[in-house]
């Protein structure tokens, strides 16, 4: 793990969220000491959500939101979905949408992988279903009902903390699977600060298309198998499914929201969004090689 790290120091400070005209960057080799470190600002304005999503028109940040996820090494890994067993997550009639990984810079593809009972021969519906945290982590993010990505949890683990076996089955961060820092040409990608530890690395799981806003808070500690909320279809969902994303970025950020496709996203939401999804920050990579 400590190549991963050294490596994606060095790509990470070389990208800047600021459109197709960036200056040219070092390569993705080069060793970075003393990083520097942006600052959030204290406060984000958000789009006024609706009254039944209610939503804080400012984050707050403290010492322990932006804190790593924990101290101690997780001990389990648990099924996102109440009452199917980890072995069952792969199977046909429950997968529906899986990993497919776009070009570096691109939005396209499908960056996590879609759990529902379309086809199931029981026909019962998945909505309302109770999500569970896959992992011990961090509340690192919170969306009230904004595209694509609905009512939406992230939560952080710090890598250091993942049992070996689970580590294990992480993806290699070095120069050939790194993808490579580009302008975004695709998206309208305001360019905003961040804070993160770039001398350290965490897993970021996302559960997207909750039923109901979210009811934790950011920096709340969660347990594997903790209730985070419920199956849905709010944001960009034409059905009840649990979208599942996995990314490895830099300890310590916290989203405030993040939004893109809607004519209400502020800039703050735009720029957050194109941090998560297309910056080469937070690496991508395929949920289910968590799984046994």
């Amino acid at each position: 793990m400590h190549r991963q790290f050294v490596v994606l120091a060095g790509w990470m400070l070389v990208f800047l969220l600021a459109g197709c005209t960036s200056s040219p960057t070092p390569g993705l080799g080069s060793t970075v000491t003393n990083a520097p470190m942006a600052s959030l600002p204290s406060s984000v304005e958000v789009s006024t959500p609706s009254e039944s999503s209610p939503s804080p028109t400012s984050i707050q940040r403290t010492e322990e939101t932006l804190a790593p996820a924990g101290s101690e090494e997780v001990s389990a890994l648990c099924s996102p979905l109440e009452g199917i067993a980890l072995e069952n997550l792969n199977t046909p009639d429950l997968l529906k949408t899986p990993f497919q990984a776009p070009p570096p810079g691109d939005d396209g593809g499908h960056f996590g992988v879609d759990f529902a009972y379309w086809t199931s021969p029981e026909g019962k519906p998945m909505l309302g279903l109770p999500v569970n945290a896959i992992l011990d982590g961090k509340v690192a993010g919170i969306i009230y009902n904004r595209k694509p990505y609905g009512n939406t949890i992230i939560l952080e683990t710090p890598l250091e903390n993942l049992p070996e076996e689970i580590r294990e089955r992480l993806p290699e961060l070095n120069a050939q699977t790194v993808p490579t820092p580009i302008p975004p040409c695709s998206l309208s990608c305001p360019s905003i600060p961040f804070q993160g530890n770039f001398s350290s690395l965490s897993l970021y799981h996302l559960y997207a298309h909750l039923n109901k806003p979210p009811s934790l808070t950011l920096g709340e500690s969660v347990n594997c198998g903790t209730e985070i909320g419920e199956v849905g279809s709010t944001g960009n969902s034409v059905n009840a499914h649990l979208h599942l994303e996995t990314r490895l970025g830099p300890s310590g950020v916290v989203f405030p929201s993040m939004a893109h496709y809607d004519n209400s996203a502020s800039p703050e939401e735009m720029g957050w969004y194109c941090l998560w999804r297309i910056s080469g920050f937070f690496q991508a990579f395929d949920p289910m090689i968590l799984f046994p």
